[in-house]
């Protein structure tokens, strides 16, 4: 059985401590999960955790999103990660300390240039977020200490447009752990040209979103709480507490900036000044 658990966490890029943390949950993590997990392959709302366990912890968030992504990811791979709830506004008002953390699949990472077409007629529910993301060139296992080291891994900054996605259920006020437990509805992110770090000033990067040529969104990359590198160290560190390795080639998305918009079809056009643009187009049929 070890030998089997260390090639599926091996597939997935999670690690024998995620392992050993899935053994330890409670039992209901694992029924929560496979009913969050059935009603995200059908298309019905995932049930919110909260409304059911009202004393739920971010741990408990943790370890039902641990078991959601295994079962993600027996038919896929992790592409890479997603922060949430980065401002200090958005971490004040849930009485965090940091980000949230989610993964993404690896079907899920799309690339701009290939001219991405988003039919909400297969897939109503879907929003958008302006982002800047890191790819990473060299794997990270275990916590970094500081931004200097963190920077020595992140081979590239990019420009990203998530696109979540997963109806949920709106019983009450949505928790952290409710958010958690729907791993932060990740489905996929839309990746720009990539650019060397040192080339590009992220907290300075100015955004303009528009939709059929209106604006309706804009943001800065100052506005993750501290800034964007220490966002992304508080994310990965988090990340390998809950047993995930960072490999090469993975990508953190590092937030969402500004509003978050419900997809309408047309034309999203997103100008991220020193990280270039990104279009998608969205239909309805």
């Amino acid at each position: 059985m070890l030998h089997f658990r260390c090639l599926l966490a091996a597939t997935i890029g999670c690690t024998l401590v995620q392992w050993a943390c899935l053994a330890e949950s409670p039992a209901w993590h694992e029924a929560f999960a496979s009913r969050v997990y059935e009603a995200r392959q059908s298309g019905a709302p995932m049930p919110q955790l909260s409304a059911v366990r009202p004393d739920a912890t971010l741990a408990d968030g943790y370890g039902v999103q641990a078991v959601l992504v295994q079962k993600i990811m027996a038919s896929d791979a992790i592409g890479g990660y997603k922060s949430a709830l980065v401002s200090a506004a958005a971490q004040s008002g849930m009485k965090l300390d940091g980000p949230l953390v989610g993964v993404l699949p690896k079907s899920g990472i799309l690339h701009a240039r290939d001219g991405i077409v988003i039919n909400l007629a297969e897939d109503p529910v879907r929003h958008l977020e302006t982002e800047i993301g890191f790819r990473f060139g060299t794997a990270i296992t275990e916590a970094v200490p500081d931004v200097a080291a963190l920077k020595g891994h992140v081979s590239h900054v990019v420009a990203i447009l998530e696109i979540p996605g997963g109806a949920t259920e709106n019983k009450g006020p949505t928790s952290s752990a409710d958010l958690l437990a729907w791993n932060i509805n990740a489905k996929a992110v839309a990746l720009g040209e990539l650019h060397e770090p040192d080339t590009v000033a992220v907290d300075d990067v100015q955004i303009t979103l528009t939709h059929n040529g209106t604006t309706i969104n804009t943001a800065e990359g100052s506005q993750a709480a501290g800034g964007q590198w220490a966002t992304l160290l508080k994310s990965v560190n988090t990340l390998v507490a809950q047993g995930y390795t960072i490999a090469e080639g993975h990508v953190i998305s590092n937030g969402a900036l500004g509003k978050i918009v419900r997809l309408e079809p047309g034309t999203y056009h997103a100008d991220f000044s020193a990280l270039g643009e990104i279009a998608i187009t969205v239909r309805d049929e």
